[in-house]
Protein backbone atom coordinates (compact mmCIF):
# COMPACT_ATOMS: atom_id res chain seq x y z
CA UNK A 1 0.00 0.00 0.00
CA UNK A 2 1.80 3.50 -0.87
CA UNK A 3 1.39 6.28 0.78
CA UNK A 4 -1.21 8.17 -0.59
CA UNK A 5 -3.82 5.56 0.16
CA UNK A 6 -2.82 5.47 3.90
CA UNK A 7 -2.96 9.19 4.00
CA UNK A 8 -6.25 9.11 2.20
CA UNK A 9 -8.08 6.38 4.39
CA UNK A 10 -6.55 8.32 7.48
CA UNK A 11 -7.90 11.34 6.62
CA UNK A 12 -11.50 9.87 5.16
CA UNK A 13 -11.06 8.13 8.98
CA UNK A 14 -10.57 11.90 11.04
CA UNK A 15 -13.02 13.15 9.07
CA UNK A 16 -15.82 10.50 9.78
CA UNK A 17 -14.65 11.01 13.53
CA UNK A 18 -14.91 14.29 13.46
CA UNK A 19 -18.41 14.40 12.04
CA UNK A 20 -19.78 11.80 14.49
CA UNK A 21 -18.07 13.53 17.09
CA UNK A 22 -19.73 17.13 15.77
CA UNK A 23 -23.17 15.67 15.52
CA UNK A 24 -22.92 14.05 19.33
CA UNK A 25 -22.31 17.54 20.73
CA UNK A 26 -25.25 19.57 18.89
CA UNK A 27 -28.44 19.64 20.89
CA UNK A 28 -31.28 19.62 18.45
CA UNK A 29 -34.32 22.19 19.55
CA UNK A 30 -37.23 19.94 20.76
CA UNK A 31 -40.39 20.61 18.05
CA UNK A 32 -43.20 23.22 19.90
CA UNK A 33 -46.32 22.51 17.49
CA UNK A 34 -48.12 25.76 17.49
CA UNK A 35 -51.39 26.44 15.74
CA UNK A 36 -50.30 27.27 12.16
CA UNK A 37 -52.06 26.01 9.10
CA UNK A 38 -51.60 25.64 5.22
CA UNK A 39 -53.18 28.82 4.64
CA UNK A 40 -50.79 30.63 6.78
CA UNK A 41 -47.53 28.85 5.51
CA UNK A 42 -48.97 29.36 1.66
CA UNK A 43 -49.78 33.44 2.61
CA UNK A 44 -46.12 33.79 4.11
CA UNK A 45 -44.05 32.11 1.04
CA UNK A 46 -46.18 33.19 -2.11
CA UNK A 47 -48.09 36.41 0.09
CA UNK A 48 -50.94 38.37 -0.89
CA UNK A 49 -52.50 41.38 -2.79
CA UNK A 50 -51.20 43.43 -0.34
CA UNK A 51 -47.65 41.66 0.76
CA UNK A 52 -45.74 39.66 -1.78
CA UNK A 53 -44.00 37.49 0.74
CA UNK A 54 -41.00 35.75 -0.56
CA UNK A 55 -42.29 35.19 -3.99
CA UNK A 56 -39.27 38.00 -5.51
CA UNK A 57 -36.80 35.44 -3.99
CA UNK A 58 -38.11 32.33 -4.45
CA UNK A 59 -38.51 33.38 -8.42
CA UNK A 60 -34.92 34.73 -8.00
CA UNK A 61 -33.73 31.54 -6.96
CA UNK A 62 -35.57 29.80 -9.41
CA UNK A 63 -33.99 31.53 -11.95
CA UNK A 64 -30.22 31.48 -10.68
CA UNK A 65 -31.15 28.12 -10.53
CA UNK A 66 -31.97 27.86 -14.27
CA UNK A 67 -28.99 29.37 -15.00
CA UNK A 68 -26.44 27.18 -13.40
CA UNK A 69 -28.17 24.28 -14.84
CA UNK A 70 -27.89 25.73 -18.67
CA UNK A 71 -23.99 27.01 -17.48
CA UNK A 72 -23.79 23.10 -16.49
CA UNK A 73 -25.02 21.39 -19.18
CA UNK A 74 -22.95 23.91 -21.77
CA UNK A 75 -19.70 23.03 -19.84
CA UNK A 76 -20.13 19.29 -20.00
CA UNK A 77 -21.03 19.41 -23.65
CA UNK A 78 -17.60 18.30 -25.66
CA UNK A 79 -17.46 19.34 -28.91
CA UNK A 80 -15.57 16.86 -31.31
CA UNK A 81 -13.00 18.19 -33.97
CA UNK A 82 -13.86 19.24 -37.49
CA UNK A 83 -18.01 19.00 -36.41
CA UNK A 84 -20.25 21.88 -35.40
Amino acid sequence: MNLSKLFAAASALLLGALMIITFMQVSLPVADPDATNNTQIGQALFGTAQDPGFSPLMIMIAIMLLVALLGAVFLAKEDKEGEQ
